[in-house]
């Protein structure tokens, strides 16, 4: 089977096909739980109409968030073949998952030792700044304290002057 080659527009469209398919699931939620709020029960339906209606909704949107899942990855597995972002790293949860899979997490019988993460240089650091330490930049910069000192020196001044004026005015009258 030939692979199709995807363009920046099918992306484009695969993102925008994933957010209806989250407004469809959360759709689908808020008539889940409307079902077994007071209003549905005013409304008259029997219990079992409501709990039919519960069912349905809750399986729909469970679907969509299993969907949403899976869209996301294909998503994430295309940035990283393309070069954008880095290999996923391993989670905790994805550690604990896998170990529960063969048989219990460490200190249980039959646990694996947890895989070793590796570091990869080409991981994105402080933010894609690199080693770059943006509180040093910011201590090098020294303009509020210069201007503040102006302020300072400003107010000072004024209010040397206002003393010797009053100090001459004193001195004048009498």
């Amino acid at each position: 089977m030939a692979s199709q080659e995807i363009t920046p527009a099918n992306r484009i469209r695969e993102l925008n096909d994933i957010s209806t398919g989250i407004a469809e699931t959360l759709r689908h939620m808020g008539q889940a739980i409307n079902a077994l709020s007071s209003n549905a029960q005013e409304g008259g339906d029997s219990m079992a109409a409501r709990k039919e209606t519960f069912d349905e909704h809750s399986k729909t949107a469970y679907a969509g968030i299993q969907a949403f899942q899976a869209k996301m990855r294909r998503q994430a597995y295309a940035l990283e073949e393309a070069g954008i972002i880095a290999p996923e790293a391993l989670s905790l949860s994805a550690t604990n998952t896998q170990q529960q899979a063969r048989g219990g997490l460490a200190g249980g019988r039959g646990a694996v030792p947890p895989p070793a993460v590796v570091v990869e240089p080409d991981r994105i650091i402080n933010g894609g700044l690199g080693h770059l330490d943006v509180g040093w930049l910011n201590s090098r910069g020294n303009k509020v304290g210069v201007e503040k000192e102006a302020e300072l020196l400003h107010e000072a001044k004024a209010l040397l002057q206002a003393a010797a004026d009053r100090k001459r005015t004193a001195g004048a009258v009498g």
